[in-house]
Order: structure tokens, then sequence, then C-alpha cells
């Protein structure tokens, strides 16, 4: 009868024994857990920027933060990752195995709109990610040609005052606006949208512009001269050419200390097929957003334009004909105009 006693005093002290130990377990597993993900995610998400608030950015919001250089810092990580996977799930030809049909015109191909740029176009380069808040912006009327549809704008506004906060000296934002031909609705309708001498705008053209430029237009640079692609032998630029690289524009305006440009707009009639290794060289500041018209398809470039942009990190957020230009692009629709924002590259973080 003792032993039997025992035997049951036994089996008790060892369920309570089980159970302490279950309880101690789903206490600190939690905190376990997470540390863990941490110290195995560290090297996988993007180091954040410095020219962004990383300390006000909350936990849910940190993985859409850290991937996009706190642009996104109130999308939570369930929705993000929602993102992500349209992007995986997208494709860029129709026909992967022949990418470059139809991307030229031929005489007498039958039906003829199988083998001109629109066809192309329509067949390849899909948007593949979305902004929630995009929006067209372009002075008082933001319908017909020359409006660019910018990502978010109210977050390039929130970061800018964040950034003046930390250091008054800062710049804010910064657009970058290449090809204007004399229209500034652009940078008007961003002055608008984000604020009165919130952003610095510096604006390209190789026509002389400048006694046109809107005295509104706050803080507000004029710069006569085109983009062309960067010489790598120009170690100091030479004021008074007509055209620069992007590292010599940014030499001679003084930016070289600019962490970020946030909108980089560009219409410079076909040179990005010949610049766009620039935008993303070493020593030039991070473009944030792109807004780009493509002209035609440049056999030899086209595939390579949109790759390399892809695999720095920049997702095509939005896509659109331009049917309203002049010769030599009016034939066949051989415009489009693309808008592009940077979320960090394959090699730094696992949103690809």
């Amino acid at each position: 009868m003792a032993n039997r006693q025992a035997a049951g005093n036994h089996k008790i002290a060892c369920v309570a024994i089980l159970l302490l130990f279950y309880c101690l377990c789903v206490s600190i597993y939690p905190s376990f857990l997470k540390n863990c993900n941490n110290a195995s995610g560290s090297e996988a998400v993007a180091t954040p920027r410095t020219w962004y608030n990383t300390a006000a950015v909350a936990d849910e919001f940190d993985l859409a933060a850290s991937q996009s250089y706190g642009f996104f810092d109130d999308v939570p990580a369930k929705s993000w990752n929602l993102y992500r996977d349209i992007y995986l799930k997208s494709q860029n030809h129709k026909d992967p195995m022949n990418p470059m049909d139809g991307s030229q015109i031929i005489v007498n191909v039958t039906p003829a709109w199988m083998s001109i740029p629109a066809t192309w176009y329509q067949n390849n380069y899909e948007p593949n990610f979305s902004c929630a808040f995009e929006k067209r912006i372009g002075g008082e009327n933001t319908n017909g040609d020359g409006p660019k549809w910018v990502c978010d704008p109210h977050r390039i506004k929130k970061l800018a005052l964040e950034r003046v906060a930390r250091d008054p000296n800062n710049r804010g934002c910064v657009v970058y606006s290449i090809g204007s031909n004399g229209d500034f609705n652009f940078e008007l309708g961003m002055q608008k949208e984000i604020g009165e001498g919130i952003c610095e705008y510096h604006i390209f053209d190789m026509g002389d512009f400048s006694h046109i430029m809107p005295k509104n237009l706050k803080r507000a640079h004029y710069h006569q001269w085109g983009l062309e692609r960067q010489d790598p032998d120009i170690d100091v630029p030479v004021p008074g050419k007509k055209f620069y690289g992007l590292r010599d524009t940014i030499r001679l305006l003084g930016h070289e200390d600019l962490d970020v440009i946030d909108v980089f707009k560009i219409d410079c009639e076909s040179c990005e097929w010949d610049t766009y290794m620039d935008w993303i060289a070493e020593g030039i500041p991070l473009l944030h957003q792109i807004q780009v018209e493509t002209h035609g398809v440049p056999i030899e470039k086209a595939l390579g334009f949109f790759d390399t942009l892809e695999a720095a990190g920049y997702l095509r957020y939005h896509k659109e004909a331009n049917i309203l230009v002049a010769a030599p692009w009016a034939a066949f629709g051989q415009c489009f105009e693309y808008g592009m924002v940077k979320v960090c590259s394959p090699a730094r973080c696992h949103f690809f």
C-alpha cells in the first residue's frame, strides 16, 4: 500500500514538473523566436539609409520601411509581403523565348500591328508593383501630355519635413527634371502637392527657357544643358558645355553630399537608352523615384535598360502610352511613360 502511494506521489511530481517546464517554455519562446528571427534576418534586410528616421519606425512596419529606404513606413508586413508576392509572380515578357519580337517596324507584315514598337510595349514590361496613393502631377490640369505619375507624393513631403526637422540645413527634398522644353507645369504641380519651399528643383534643358521660368516656383534653378553618357575619364567638368553626364552634373551643382534625389523626371528624346547606367553608378545619389519617357525600342538596348534597372531595385508602378507626341516618335505609338520606385536591390534584401 505504501509503495502504491509513493508511486502515485511520484507521478504527481512528474506531472507538476512537466507543467512547470511547459509554462516556462511558453513564456520565453516568443522573445526567443523574435531574437532568432532578428539574428537570421540581419543580413537579409537592407541597412536603412541615414536620411530617414529609423527610430520612428514601429516593429509592424519595419520590414517595408527597411526595404524601401524609409519611404513606405506605414505599410504592415502582411501587406508588404502581398506586394512582394505580386512582384514575384509577375512576368516581364509575353514570349520570354523571343522578347524582342515585334520591336521593329517591318514593311508588308500582315497584320501590320504585329511588328511595331507599340506591340512590343504591349507585350513586355508591365507594372510589377503599385503605389496605393500615386498621383498624376502637373500644374492646374493634369490631363494631356506633360504631367507624370508620382508614387505617393505625401510620403515625399513627410520625409522632407523630417529631414529638415533633424537638420535645418537639409535641402528637404530634391527634384531633378531633365527635359522641360519650357514647360514648368510638372514642377509647379509638385510644389502645389508637396508645399511651397519644401523641395529644391533643378530643371535641365538645352533651350534657353530661364526667362520664362515662373517666379512663383520657389527654390528653382534652371540649367541650360542636356544629359549625355558620363565620360569616365572626366574628373573635373568644365562649365559651358551643351551636354554633361550625370556625375558631372552633380559635381557642377555641388551635390556630392546628397544622399537621395527624391524625384528624377527625365524626358530627353531617347538619351535614356545611353545614360541609364549612370543613374545607378557608384557615387550617384540614390534616385528614389524615376519618371521616364522611353522613345522607340532600340533592339540592342531595350532589354538591358529595363532589366538593369529592375536588378538595381527599381519596381515599375505605372506605365502608359503617350500618343500625343511629335515626329519622329508620333508614328505607331513609340513613346511610353514609366514610373519606377526604388526598393532595396536583390543583393541586399529578400524582396526579390
